[in-house]
């Protein structure tokens, strides 16, 4: 007998037929979703019946929790002992009226909270302008980060001690449901790192007698300062759900946080499977922001693999990045069939009329309740679901549907049983950073000058090649020797660079090429990456452009500062026991007007290959960890 027959019938032997089928959901929704909404600041109504109308219209959608924005820069949104109020709303009480109206209207409110970062260009904010010593500084000794903003540094106790009361004074001061956290990380750690000013170097030296700043890159010093900076963060999220809790018990916890774990937490010193495992969160709204379905795709995976059932995931949703209703309702419906809690949007910005409508319509048709709520209460209503589906008919696409409920009937009972077990503390799993025996030198290259450009077509036979020099990327990123080897060709014509790539494979058929969007995650097929940087210091270097394409040609290219789209052409094609890649970049593309002879920049050529069933990571300069680490791209000259 399948087993999810088993596992149903089981199930409803345990239930009350009375409370199991007393409501039929309707097909192809769920019953128990969060459907949330980010409300920014400047986007909430300014007036009572403005506050109260919007909210009338987002319970008309099916949206049940809303993040209303009222601790940002250091300020607060309402009258606090601890916080200077920046009001918005010309005196009335913006959080008060929206309570007032969500709790009539069955909406949950989770105040939006941002921690450790504070302050911009404009306006240092509310904290800093009265303790600049608590600003955290990069190691450039600035305070001012690559985008914009200023960050209180989480190593000093009166930092600490001052936003914990405030948070706590938010749940005494108003009946709000929950609180989510923003910002509660390091500010990015690329291409600047923090933070560095006098309090953090001296805690540091005084548990590891070593200066933060003279830690050597690849060595254990490293894997001890991200761990110190690491916990920093562990604690203080540890210290807010505590505080919380003991205001009321039901108040939930949780966090807006950086897309992918690993990524997370190397770059932002954000372990928030930690956090889960140690039952410090209710739920997780990961920033998955972006408007290729292919990546949005693998940002779920990679969430739901590293947290499994330890806490529910509602991932966030940039209607910043799209245009229309259609994009937004795509991955609304990717929520619904992924293991996932529901999606958090963002943000009322961007949540149009013609938005809220289609969600009404569509995907939130229809009341959902809280998974937090009653995780079990959760499982009954999914599993009701499911015999519905089943009681409709047996055909494939219902047994489809049914399979689904049960699933998500089965992962609320494995949060309900993780979440309610009393246990011991559980230490963070080690970071991936790894530490080399030895660190190679830095390979160096030249590109030749041509006179005639070669047909970018996927193949390597044309005359123009074959003056073309030849290097080999023989690593592994973490510097082993690598049995696959791939061929580079470098050229260069007075406005273009020119790349060829024999990528030699025994395995041609087992090739995986499932990106066919373009800026779609290639890198997860068998792909080829390049990262250019034109200067050639280690400083410089950080400000860097990567480009990828698959096996199929799909192309992706971004800047280390953010979205960018440049012109390049580029073709793939393949030969006996190889496939090729063509690529021809414009210097213009890189900024670079007129090429000087004997420019140096800093690349590195990259290899992802898939088919022995694991990822492989194959590097000219092997980075010791991920591809992103310009100290570590090679040197070419361009003769």
């Amino acid at each position: 007998m399948n087993r999810y027959f088993i596992y149903v019938i089981a199930t409803l032997m345990l239930l009350s037929p009375l409370t199991l089928f007393a409501e039929s959901p309707a097909p192809g929704l769920r019953p128990v979703e969060i459907r949330a909404v980010w409300m920014d600041r400047k986007s909430i109504p300014k007036t009572e019946e403005g506050i109260r109308d919007l909210i009338r219209q987002y319970a008309d959608a099916g949206i049940n929790v809303v993040h209303p924005e009222v601790i940002y820069y250091g300020y607060s949104a309402y009258p606090s002992a601890y916080l200077k109020q920046n009001d918005l709303w010309n005196g009335i009480d913006m959080l008060g009226i929206l309570l007032s109206e969500a709790h009539k209207r069955g909406i949950e409110v989770h105040p939006w909270v941002w921690v450790f970062r504070t302050g911009n260009t404009a306006d240092l904010g509310g904290i800093l302008k009265d303790h600049p010593e608590w600003m955290a500084l990069g190691k450039n000794g600035k305070g001012l980060s690559n985008n914009g903003g200023y960050w209180l540094c989480p190593s000093i106790p009166e930092v600490r001690t001052l936003l914990l009361n405030a948070i706590v004074e938010l749940a005494q001061k108003y009946p709000v449901d929950g609180v989510q956290l923003d910002y509660v990380r390091f500010e990015e750690q690329y291409p600047v790192s923090y933070c560095y000013n006098d309090n953090c170097r001296n805690a540091f030296k005084a548990q590891y007698l070593l200066d933060p700043v003279d830690i050597r890159p690849f060595t254990k010093g490293v894997l001890d300062w991200q761990l110190w900076r690491e916990d920093l963060i562990n604690t203080f999220v540890a210290q807010v759900s505590d505080m919380l809790k003991k205001v009321r018990p039901e108040i939930k916890v949780s966090a807006a946080v950086g897309s992918i774990p690993d990524r997370a937490r190397v770059n932002l010193m954000q372990n928030w499977p930690h956090w889960a495992e140690n039952r410090w969160v209710d739920y997780l709204s990961p920033m998955d922001y972006t408007a290729n379905t292919a990546d949005f795709i693998r940002r779920q995976n990679a969430s739901t693999e590293a947290i499994g059932t330890k806490t529910l995931l509602a991932p966030g949703v940039g209607l910043y990045t799209m245009k229309g209703e259609e994009p937004m309702l795509e991955q609304v419906s990717i929520t619904n069939i992924k293991p996932v809690d529901g999606v958090t949007l963002f943000a009322t910005a961007y949540l149009d009329g013609n938005r809220i409508k289609a969600l009404e319509d569509g995907p939130f048709k229809g009341k959902a309740s809280l998974p937090f709520r009653n995780p079990v209460e959760g499982a009954r209503a999914f599993i009701a679901q499911a015999e519905s589906r089943i009681t409709q008919g047996t055909t494939p696409e219902e047994l489809k549907l049914a399979v689904q409920s049960l699933d998500s009937a089965k992962r609320l009972l494995e949060y309900a049983r993780h979440t309610s077990a009393a246990g011991e503390y559980v230490p963070p799993a080690p970071p991936p950073i790894f530490i080399p025996e030895t660190i190679l030198p830095l390979p160096q290259a030249d590109a030749v000058s041509i006179t005639g450009a070669p047909k970018i077509d996927g193949r390597l036979d044309d005359p123009a090649w074959q003056k073309a020099k030849k290097i080999a990327i023989q690593y592994t990123n973490l510097g082993f020797d690598t049995p696959h080897s791939t061929d580079v060709y470098l050229m260069h014509s007075k406005d273009t660079l020119y790349m060829g790539f024999r990528c030699r494979e025994s395995k041609l058929n087992m090739l995986k090429f499932n990106a066919t969007e373009h800026d779609g995650p290639v890198f997860n097929d068998d792909s080829i990456e390049l990262f250019i940087s034109t200067q050639s210091t280690d400083a410089g270097a950080a400000a860097y452009f990567h480009f990828a394409l698959n096996v199929l040609g799909t192309k992706y290219e971004r800047k280390s500062s953010g979205a960018w789209n440049g012109k390049w052409e580029c073709a793939t094609g393949r030969e006996p026991g190889a496939w090729i890649a063509e690529a021809a970049i414009p210097f213009s593309s890189l900024g670079i007007k007129t090429l000087a002879p004997g420019t140096t920049w800093r690349v590195n050529f990259c290899r992802n290959r898939t088919v022995s069933g694991v990822m492989e990571n194959l590097t000219w300069s092997p980075t010791y960890g991920p591809y992103h680490t310009p100290s570590r791209f090679g040197l070419l000259t361009l003769r």
